[in-house]
């Protein structure tokens, strides 16, 4: 039985790629199936660009200049922001290395991801016509797909999950937690996140590829049934299962300060003063407040493209939607997450800013304590479980 190609957009990953936002609209023709070609472009008005914007540079190739249109200049500005922000938290931590902690180490990595994807976010000028040789092959399936940008959103999601759950055993596992959570592990932890990103991303190898008929980058699917089983694994593994995931961690470790914290008021009562350990509780609460901050930004950032992308992956929006201002917008809101987290490091976190006063401060003493982890982490605190025995 023949089996149908069907040639469509890249599904899913919020495939409004960076270059999507940049290049609008596409030609459709096909017979049986639906082949999108790079060979039109609407200005932000939406009206036909005029063709002598195409620049020759190579044989088979031919370029458009960038249309600044207003998601452009967003996606811009979102990226200028992310690299100037993220390269920030970075430098920090770095001042602090020698003594920081698994909370540290992951946050650090996190803002490396999402450094690497302002990177890749800034935008490109888009081929018309590639030529069908390897290096043509090769442009479709890496730059034409933003692969690196996809994998550095994978990283930072799956990292921001890490956190969530090295935050529960921490409060959770105190005695435990610096034999479960050596340096080792948690390096382990974020080359296997980078590695995890590289391999749900490594469908694009497969479908993307140049049009030998028309010279331009598409993305080919066996079937429609198979761009749908694409679609919702994308969608259950990079955004579902992360969120659900970071959410019930977060609940739980509020919940286990929360006794915590019942059990060191009672003992600081009975004891006349303060308990050294209800200290660190606090501390441990002001990062886990600041960290559901960070999740519930990045469920508001990514919900919507996400769920919207599952849904036209299902096939139940039309094929215009992928070129309207509706779907512009959800992903430069998308985009927006990897430069939200150092603007919520500042505003919620006071450690933070005064870590930034002394990075630009020419005074000697400077700090030199774990940023996100208070300084007796891996000395654990009694745990709930001792104190009722």
């Amino acid at each position: 039985m023949f089996e149908e190609e069907v040639k469509t957009q890249i599904p899913g990953a919020y495939f409004g790629s960076r270059d999507r936002l940049t290049t609008p609209l596409e030609e459709i023709s096909s017979s049986s199936s639906a082949i999108f070609q790079d060979s039109l472009a609407l200005s932000s008005d939406g009206y036909e660009s005029d063709i002598s914007t195409k620049v020759p540079l190579l044989s088979g190739w031919s370029w458009k200049a960038i249309t600044w249109s207003w998601w452009s200049i967003l996606q811009m500005f979102t990226a200028m922001l992310g690299i100037a922000g993220n390269s920030l938290v970075i430098i920090v931590l770095f001042t602090r290395r020698e003594l920081s902690r698994s909370t540290d180490t992951l946050i650090g990595a996190l803002a490396a991801a999402d450094l690497l994807a302002s990177v890749f976010m800034i935008p490109l000028p888009l081929p018309v016509t590639v030529p069908s040789s390897v290096l043509g092959q090769l442009y479709c399936k890496v730059v034409y797909t933003s692969m690196f940008l996809w994998v550095s959103f994978d990283a930072s999601i799956f990292t921001l999950t890490a956190i969530a759950v090295e935050r529960y055993i921490a409060v959770a596992y105190p005695f435990h937690f610096k034999h479960l959570l050596t340096r080792k592990r948690v390096i382990t932890v974020i080359v296997a996140n980078w590695i995890l990103g590289f391999m749900v991303e490594s469908f694009l190898f497969n479908v993307a590829k140049v049009v030998k008929s028309s010279n331009n980058c598409a993305s080919v699917f066996s079937s429609k049934d198979v761009q749908m089983l694409i679609g919702t694994i994308l969608f259950l593994m990079l955004f579902v299962i992360p969120a659900l995931l970071s959410l019930t961690m977060q609940a739980m470790t509020a919940h286990a300060l929360h006794r915590q914290s019942l059990v060191f008021r009672k003992e600081g009562n009975q004891e006349g003063g303060s308990n050294p350990s209800a200290r660190h509780l606090a501390a441990r609460k002001r990062v886990l407040q600041m960290l559901f901050i960070v999740v519930l930004v990045f469920i508001v950032c990514w919900a919507p493209s996400q769920c919207v992308y599952f849904v036209f992956n299902l096939g139940l929006l039309p094929d215009s939607y992928w070129y309207s201002p509706l779907n512009n917008a959800l992903v430069v809101l998308s985009f927006g997450n990897s430069c939200a987290n150092p603007i919520i490091y500042t505003v919620r976190y006071p450690e933070f800013r005064t870590a930034i006063g002394e990075l630009f401060s020419a005074k000697k003493g400077k700090s030199r304590a774990p940023l996100f982890s208070e300084r007796t982490e891996g000395k654990p605190v009694k745990s709930v479980e001792s104190v009722d025995a």
